[in-house]
C-alpha cells in the first residue's frame, strides 16, 4: 500500500511540476486546477501500469549512466554536427546488451537521449537494437552494457 502511494505522489509532483513550468506564473487557482488534474493523471497512470502488468525493475547502473547522460549528449552533439558538416563516418546498427539487473527500457531511452544515437527496438529485457553514427559506444551505453556486449549488426555506407 505504501509502494502505490508513493508511485501516486511521485506521477503527482511530476505532473504539477511540469504544469508549473509550462504555465510559469501560477496563481493560487491554477494551482489547485493544476494538483487535482494531476492526483487524476497520477491514479489513471498508476491504474494503467497495474493493468498492463508492467512493474518496475531493472535500476542497476541507473546512477551510473544519468552521470554519464550530459557528457554524452555533448558528445552526441559533436558527432551529428560533423556528421552533417562531412557525412556519417561508421554510422551503423549495433545490438547493445544490457548488465545483468539493468532494464532495456529505462536504459534504451537513456541511451536514445544522445543526439547521435536512435534506439530502433527493444526485442528483449536485456538488449537493444541502436542505430549510431558513431562506431565506438557512448558512455551511457558502457554504464548499462555488458563489458564485451556492444555487437556491430550493419554499417552505414
Amino acid at each position: 500500500m505504501l509502494a502505490r502511494t508513493a508511485e501516486i505522489v511521485v506521477w503527482g509532483a511530476v505532473l504539477i511540476g511540469l504544469t508549473v513550468v509550462f504555465i510559469g506564473t501560477v496563481s493560487p487557482v491554477e494551482m489547485l486546477v493544476a494538483g487535482v488534474a494531476a492526483l487524476g493523471g497520477a491514479f489513471v497512470a498508476q491504474r494503467m501500469r497495474l493493468a498492463a502488468g508492467v512493474r518496475v525493475a531493472g535500476g542497476r547502473g541507473a546512477v551510473r549512466a544519468l552521470v554519464a547522460l550530459a557528457p554524452a549528449v555533448l558528445r552526441g552533439l559533436a558527432v551529428l554536427a560533423a556528421a552533417v558538416a562531412a557525412g556519417p563516418a561508421g554510422a551503423g546498427v549495433r545490438r547493445v546488451r544490457m548488465r545483468r539487473g539493468a532494464g532495456a527500457g529505462w536504459a534504451g531511452v537513456l541511451i536514445a537521449a544522445s543526439p547521435d544515437t536512435c534506439v530502433i527496438d527493444v526485442p528483449n529485457d536485456d538488449e537493444v537494437i541502436v542505430h549510431a553514427l558513431r562506431p565506438e559506444s557512448g558512455p551511457v551505453e558502457e554504464a548499462v552494457s555488458r563489458e564485451e556486449a556492444v555487437s556491430r549488426t550493419d554499417t552505414a555506407r
